[in-house]
This record gives structure tokens, C-alpha cells and sequence, in this order.
């Protein structure tokens, strides 16, 4: 009852185990098994002896192809008396086909006389631990072999800092054995500056914190070649929280070294040639901040790159400038177009223009970056091609028409608004005020009122400044507030307000110069009452007045050419009229000779007398005709040579009045010559002859018949004659012409080439004297020659 009550007892404690139990007599035949055992091989209880066990049940070897041999299985060594701990085997059978990892520890039962009964296996299910187990293998195999064959240089150092292993691409790339490191404090692989770098800093800090990142180190390599690495490393830890072991990676950089060298290097050069352009060079980022200007971009807007980097164009510009920099920056940010325009930006001395080149930089998945911009300041490109267009307009117009006045008018409005508010152009007129011949305001109803003003009230001659003084000097003149063209006393009535708007403002005049003379005067008021005239400006203006001048000079001598022509054509008419006349006369008289001499009766003497004398006051004629031109030509030769020798001025008058008495006989104009004493000097006698026969003769044209007198004294410098007759007289404004070539003093119904005059002012001018003419129309003239003796 007792041995039962045991064996039940066992039993139940078998049955309660989480384990499987199988037992086997001594003769190899089964005993028991639990129900734990069932479950863990699939099934029960079996008649075949133990050492069929591996067929039966599916026992493998942990290849999991080869049978377990029976020899081999723990319930057969248990029942051969040995003790089998922790055995594996591997079960698979129709009921377990996806196999189960079986742990095994198998015992001998003996009795208490030590006799052997049989055997007892316990075994357990360690499926998921083998896996567990052949996972960390496998993880472990690949970090073995990525330790080892990874690209990169590893190695781990112990608590000391020596090496506890290295792997294959350390061994490689630095040429040494595994032998030769192993156990070597790692330093020792460093060049002095490095050991002394991770003694120093690294190693004292990775200890504390158990890790270090990039640490720029250079190894020596076995052959003594340096070699820059980046090491980071993290540590593992003891249960007492100490670093026990490390993990270090080396990134070899040497070429990333290298590449960055030349990278900085070629980023210095390019950086010096962008700051020793003479272009302006910038970065922005995606926010259109500054990332980068170069030194012309300091240079023109005084700002260093550190005072702008990472403001933007609002920051740096004004509102409005900064608006439109803004627009065309988000434009190519967002479309990454390149783009070239023409922007405003604000300089010290006013707004310039640039010429921008502006383009996106890409990244390496081709997303826009940042944005390059390249600007070449073109404000004096830009002034020079306007002031081209300008002048060239102005050409075109000073050809357009031969009249001044509407030409220089014209010109004036050109000036608008490039050059001024207001623009006059005077004009020089003998002996008469400063004349504005072209006024031009940007408000028209303004230029009549200047207009109006200037005629009424006009530069004043001696003006220290203004058109005046610029007339006078024949230089340029600017000013910050005009001086000396609206008369500020003037201004001062009611009715010129409108015309008191340019009072103050800069003003710029230049010399309208041709040939050596000046013709008038180009004044201009600045459209901006604080900003003066720059140089460049001034050169403009200058340009347009000798353009200006040079047109005015051409018109002058077209009009001189064809009023030469005119007198050309009329002396011409008159001359074949002059020379025709005595010709027909002659021609006449030789008819009548001719007549007379086949007649049958010869002619009375006193009538072939008068037709000689007709012959010799003919040809009298014709001779000084014909001594009139020769002395023409020889003025325009510059060959009117003086024969001086000492004489008598008084009796030199004498001998010509007596050659002339027939001639003031013909005419019915008497001769009172007034000659109270000798009148000495050394001067040409026939010249002189020449001068009071012209003189003589002309008032007995001109005379109508009345008196004539003839004065010769002495004078404060030399001699004086003086011819007065009472006719026609001369107009005021003939006076000043009448002794240019091909000029008559009074009517062109009197004969005679128009060249009496202008030989005899010839012929005291080459004297060192001078004639003029004092006359009344209807009063008759009086010429006046002074001679030095």
C-alpha cells in the first residue's frame, strides 16, 4: 500500500513539471512519461526499445539532417551509466514537421544497493532560444564581418586605452599586422601633435562623457605617410557605470582634406577676383537675405559685408528702390530663370543704373539655393548715350533751317527736360542789349511772361555774372542760385510772379563760340532747386553750344554768300553798264566821224574838237574804271603798296580841284575850298589824289547841284579833310555799309561800280587814318579823312 501510495505520489509530481520526463528500465523498454513529455514529442508511450528511439520519435543531430546515433542519445549513455547534462537535439516528426530544439539531461537509476534500474531524461522545449540564439549569432557573424570588412576604420581600445582590436580596413589602409597594434596604446598610431591633442583634451573628456564626435586626428602610417581622419567613438559601460570598452570609427578625409584645401583655396581666389572686380558681385539665400557682397558693393553703397549679412534689400535700400529689387529677386527665386535687367539703386551723389545679371543656384537635388547677382554700374554709359541721342537731335535741328531764330528755338526746347527747367539763348547784337532770340520752359505760359521780361528788362552789360559776363569773358559759368538774368528789382512787381518761380535756382551758361568769335549765350536754370550743374553737364552743354554756334556761323555766312552773290550779280550788272556807256558813246561818235569823213564836205575843225573830247572823257572813264578794279585786286592781294615822299596836302587839294573845275563846271556845283596854311606830311601823292577825287566826285553826284566845300587843315594827330555837300545825304542805316566794296551812298539810280568808297577807306587805312561819314537825309554828307603826317 506504502509502495503505491509512493509511486502515485511520484507520479503526481512528474505530471505537475513544466518539463517533460521520460523513463526507462534497464532492459531499454519504456517506463513512463509525463504529459509534458507527450506534448514536447508529439506522442506517447512506445514499445520500441530505446535505441530505435531516434527513428521513432525523430531525433536528429543539430545539423537537423543527420539521425541522433543510439549510442549517442543520453537515455542510452544514462542507461550505460553515465550522466548527460544539457544535450540538444533536434525533433521533427509528422506531428511537429516544423521541427522543435529539444535540451537534454538524461541520469542513471540505480537502487540502494547501486545496482542499475534504468534510466531518467528530462527534457525541455528551447525552440525560441535557439533562435534567439542563431539570430545573435547571425548578428553577431555580420557586425564580425561588417567589423571587418567595412569600408571604414574601426577599432576599440580598453579602459587603459590600448587597442583590444582593430579591423581590416585600419590593418590596410595604415600597412600593419594585426600582431603589430593589438595591446598598443592607440595614441601611439597619432603624430605628436595629435597625441598630444588626445592626451590632453579628448581622452580626459570621452572618458566622462563616454563619447566623442569628429575628432580631427592625423595617424602615421607604417611607411611614415600622415593620414587626417575624423574619429568618433562611444563607450560601453560596467555595472558600475565605468567605461570598460570603447567603439571607434575613423573616417579617413585625407582626399576631403585635400579637396577642402583647394576647395578654400580656389574659394580665396575666386573671392579675390570678385573683390578686385570692378563689378559689384552678391549672394542672397531663398529669403532673399545677403549671404555675401564683394568689396565694390562696399565701396559704392559703404556698407561692409558683416553689416549686411543675413539683412535683406529692405534693410539695406529705400522702400521704393527695395520693392522692385524685391520683385524681380522672388521671380527667379521661383522660376529659377536667369535674368538681365536694368535696375535703380540709390548711390551717395543720386540714383544710378545698373546693368544686373541675376541667376538661381541649384543644390544637388536641383532645388533653387541661393541667388548670384553681377552689376556693372552703366549711369555714365547711360548719360553718354542720352547726351549722344541729345546732341544728335540737336544736329539735326541746327541743319534743319537756315533762319536762327526758329533753329535756336528749337535747340532751346531740345534742353527740355533733360538739361533744364528753362532755357534762353541770346544772341549778340551791335551796339544794342543782350537779345533773347529762344526761350524755352517746361510751362509755356511761364516762357512768354521770361520772354517778355527779358526784352523789357534785359542782362545788364556790366553784371558781375550771368549772360552778360559769359558774353564779355567767352567762358562757362555755373551757379548754385542764377545771378545776372532776372533783375531781382524788376522781379519784384506783381505782374512777373510767375516768372519769380526760377528765381534761385542753379543755373549753367556757356559761350556760343565760332571762329574764334562769340556769338551769344546758352542759359539754362536747373530743374532742381538744390542740385547744381555736374561737370558732365556742363560738357553737354558746352558740346550743344558749339554746335549751336557753329549753325548760327554757317547760317551768317550762307546769308553773307548770298548777299556777296546778290552784290556779285548787281556789280556785274552795273559794271557792263558802266563800261557799256562810254563804249556806245565812243561807238556813236566813231559813226558819226566815220559819216563825215565819206562825205563830200570835210569836217568844221571845232566839231572834230568836240568829238575828240568826247573820245578823251570817254576813255578818262573807262581808265578809272578799269584803275578801280585793278585797285580792288590789289586790296584783295593785300598789294596796295605806298609810295610816301614829303608834300603838301594843300596844294595836292589845289591840283586836283583844278583837274575837276570842267566836271563842277558840267554839274552847276560850285567849289569853296577852305586851306588857311601848308599842310606837311609824308604820304602817297597819287593815293591821296585818288581819295579826294572819289570824295570830290561823289558829292558832285550826290550834290544836286549845291555848293560843295572842301576844308584842309591841320589836326591834334596829323591832317584833316573834310568834303561837305548839300544833297541827298545818306540813311542812318546805309551809313555803316557804304564803304564795303560794291556799296553806293545814296540811290542805285546813280551810276558808278560801288567801289569809290571802299578803295578810299582802304588807302587812308593803309595811312594809319581814318574816314567816316556824318549825314542828314536831304541835308547832304559830310566825309571826314584824318591822316597821321
Amino acid at each position: 500500500m506504502d509502495r503505491l501510495h509512493d509511486s502515485w505520489s511520484l507520479e503526481a509530481v512528474f505530471a505537475s513539471l513544466g518539463e517533460g520526463v521520460l523513463v526507462c528500465d534497464e532492459h531499454r523498454h519504456f517506463v513512463f512519461i509525463n504529459p509534458v513529455g507527450e506534448q514536447l514529442l508529439g506522442m506517447g508511450a512506445t514499445d520500441t526499445p530505446a535505441d530505435r528511439w531516434a527513428e521513432h520519435y525523430g531525433l536528429y543531430l543539430p545539423d537537423q539532417v543527420s539521425l541522433y546515433p543510439s549510442e549517442l542519445l543520453p537515455m542510452i549513455r544514462a542507461l550505460g551509466g553515465e550522466t548527460m547534462t544539457r544535450q540538444e537535439l533536434f525533433l521533427r516528426n509528422a506531428e511537429r514537421p516544423a521541427g522543435t530544439w529539444l535540451l537534454v539531461s538524461s541520469s542513471p537509476v540505480r537502487d540502494k544497493a547501486g545496482v542499475l534500474r534504468g534510466g531518467v531524461s528530462v527534457f525541455s522545449d528551447i525552440t525560441e532560444r535557439k533562435q534567439t540564439e542563431d539570430a545573435l549569432r547571425a548578428v553577431s557573424e555580420k557586425y564580425r564581418s561588417l567589423y571587418n570588412n567595412t569600408p571604414v576604420m574601426m577599432h576599440s581600445i580598453d579602459r587603459r586605452g590600448r587597442l583590444v582590436s582593430v579591423s581590416d580596413c585600419w590593418l590596410n589602409t595604415l600597412g600593419y599586422e594585426r600582431a603589430e597594434v593589438l595591446g598598443h596604446d592607440s595614441v601611439e598610431f597619432l603624430t605628436p601633435e595629435s597625441r598630444r591633442y588626445a592626451r590632453e583634451f579628448i581622452l580626459p573628456a570621452y572618458f566622462k562623457t563616454g563619447e566623442c564626435w569628429d575628432v580631427p586626428y592625423q595617424l602615421v602610417k607604417k611607411d611614415g605617410q600622415p593620414l587626417d581622419v575624423l574619429l568618433s567613438a562611444i563607450a560601453e559601460r560596467d555595472a558600475s557605470g565605468a567605461v570598460s570598452r570603447s567603439l571607434a570609427v575613423l573616417i579617413d578625409v585625407t582626399e576631403r582634406k585635400r579637396a577642402q584645401e583647394a576647395l578654400s583655396e580656389s574659394e580665396k581666389r575666386m573671392r579675390a577676383i570678385m573683390d578686385n572686380a570692378p563689378t559689384v558681385f552678391f549672394l542672397l539665400d531663398t529669403q532673399e537675405r545677403f549671404m555675401f557682397v564683394n568689396r565694390e558693393w562696399e565701396r559704392l553703397f559703404h556698407r561692409t559685408r558683416q553689416e549686411v549679412a543675413g539683412k535683406t534689400v529692405f534693410d539695406v535700400f529705400p522702400r521704393e528702390i527695395a520693392n522692385a529689387l524685391h520683385d524681380a529677386n522672388r521671380g527667379i527665386l521661383q522660376d529659377g530663370v536667369s535674368v538681365q535687367r536694368e535696375e535703380l539703386l540709390s548711390h551717395d551723389n543720386g540714383i544710378h543704373t545698373h546693368l544686373t545679371n541675376k541667376f538661381p543656384l541649384f543644390d544637388a537635388a536641383g532645388e533653387v539655393s541661393a541667388l548670384c547677382g553681377i552689376a556693372t554700374d552703366i549711369t555714365e554709359r547711360k548719360r553718354m548715350e542720352t547726351a549722344q541721342r541729345f546732341l544728335a537731335d540737336a544736329s539735326r535741328e541746327l541743319v534743319a533751317s537756315l533762319d536762327n531764330e526758329t533753329t535756336l528755338q528749337r535747340v532751346a526746347e531740345l534742353a527740355l527736360p533733360l538739361l533744364a527747367e528753362l532755357c534762353v539763348v541770346f544772341v549778340r547784337t551791335a551796339g544794342m542789349p543782350l537779345r533773347p532770340v529762344a526761350v524755352a520752359d517746361r510751362s509755356p505760359s511761364r516762357a512768354a511772361h521770361v520772354r517778355e521780361f527779358l526784352q523789357r528788362h534785359p542782362p545788364a552789360p556790366e553784371a558781375l555774372h550771368g549772360p552778360a559776363r559769359i558774353l564779355t569773358t567767352g567762358r562757362s559759368e555755373t551757379s548754385d542760385a542764377s545771378q545776372g538774368l532776372l533783375d531781382p528789382v524788376a522781379l519784384a512787381e506783381e505782374r512777373w510772379s510767375e516768372v519769380r518761380t526760377l528765381q534761385g535756382r542753379p543755373s549753367l551758361g556757356v559761350p556760343l563760340q565760332a571762329r574764334g568769335r562769340t556769338l551769344g549765350v546758352l542759359f539754362l536754370l536747373s530743374p532742381q532747386s538744390g542740385r547744381g550743374y555736374a561737370p558732365a553737364e556742363l560738357e553737354l552743354a558746352e558740346e550743344l553750344g558749339r554746335r549751336a554756334a557753329v549753325a548760327i556761323d554757317n547760317a551768317q555766312l550762307y546769308c553773307s554768300a548770298q548777299e556777296s552773290i546778290r552784290a556779285r550779280d548787281e556789280f556785274l550788272s552795273i559794271a557792263s553798264h558802266e563800261l557799256k556807256t562810254p563804249l556806245t558813246s565812243m561807238k556813236l561818235r566813231v559813226q558819226q566821224m566815220e559819216s563825215a569823213l565819206k562825205g563830200p564836205r570835210p569836217l568844221p575843225t571845232d566839231k572834230v574838237t568836240r568829238m575828240l573830247e568826247v573820245f578823251k572823257e570817254q576813255l578818262q572813264r573807262l581808265s578809272r574804271l578799269a584803275e578801280h578794279l585793278l585797285d580792288v585786286s590789289r586790296i584783295n592781294d593785300r598789294r596796295l603798296d605806298l609810295r610816301r615822299e614829303e608834300m603838301d596836302l594843300v596844294a595836292v587839294a589845289r591840283n586836283v580841284t583844278d583837274h575837276l573845275a570842267a566836271q563842277f563846271e558840267k554839274t552847276g556845283c560850285t567849289l569853296e575850298m577852305v586851306a588857311p596854311e601848308p599842310v606837311w606830311g609824308s604820304w602817297d601823292r597819287l593815293r591821296l589824289e585818288q581819295v579826294l577825287i572819289n570824295l570830290l566826285t561823289n558829292a558832285m553826284k550826290y550834290g544836286e547841284g549845291q555848293p560843295i566845300q572842301l576844308e584842309v587843315t591841320r589836326h591834334a594827330r596829323g591832317a584833316r579833310l573834310v568834303v561837305e555837300d548839300h544833297g541827298l545825304g545818306i540813311p542812318p542805316e546805309a551809313q555803316g555799309r557804304i564803304f564795303e566794296r560794291f556799296e553806293r551812298a545814296a540811290s542805285r539810280n546813280y551810276g558808278g561800280l560801288g567801289l569809290g568808297l571802299f578803295i578810299s577807306r582802304q588807302i587812308v587805312d593803309a595811312h594809319g587814318g581814318s574816314i567816316r561819314v556824318e549825314s542828314t537825309p536831304g541835308l547832304g554828307a559830310k566825309f571826314i579823312v584824318e591822316l597821321p603826317t
